[in-house]
């Protein structure tokens, strides 16, 4: 009973800090966007809403990822719960960050484009979807530490 409690309260810190990191985050995301002509523009505001929760669950699942993870491959938590904690950050990070490559190469063949002074590229902001790209990394994370370590717990008990 401790152990759930323990980790329904690490998914609760978690989801109330990544709440309120996610504007910092998005901040974040949009300075490394190298394209200064380019305004993001929102025309509704309950994509911003599911943004802010998308993002806020992203973080908050991941103690779910790792129980996930260690019910399926038997971990012991020093050294491969680390390890595989840090699989799942890294994925996480490395994918949102092709979003943002992704992003800026199409605003790069965008700004080849000669439409004038004065006129500047939109975005939508319900299409950056960078809570979204997080949330998946995470998830293919999750993926691959099991496939390490479920391969690897094979072949040290054989």
């Amino acid at each position: 009973m401790t152990n759930t409690l323990k980790y329904l309260g690490l998914i609760l810190i978690l989801s109330v800090i990544g709440f309120l990191i996610r504007d910092y985050f998005f901040d974040f995301s949009l300075s490394q966007i190298a394209n200064k002509n380019t305004q993001i523009i929102s025309r509704t505001m309950s994509g911003q809403f599911y943004s802010h929760i998308l993002f806020a669950l992203s973080f908050g699942i991941i103690p779910l990822l790792y129980l996930i993870i260690k019910k399926i491959t038997k971990l012991n938590f020093v050294t491969q719960g680390l390890i595989s904690c840090g699989i799942i950050v890294i994925s996480g990070i490395s994918l949102w960050q092709f979003r943002i490559f992704q992003l800026n190469s199409r605003l790069q063949k965008l700004s080849e484009f000669d439409i004038g002074n004065g006129i500047k590229t939109e975005l939508n902001f319900d299409s950056l979807n960078f809570g979204r790209y997080l949330f998946i990394g995470f998830l293919i994370g999750t993926v691959l530490s099991i496939l390490i370590f479920k391969n690897r717990n094979k072949t040290v008990t054989e």
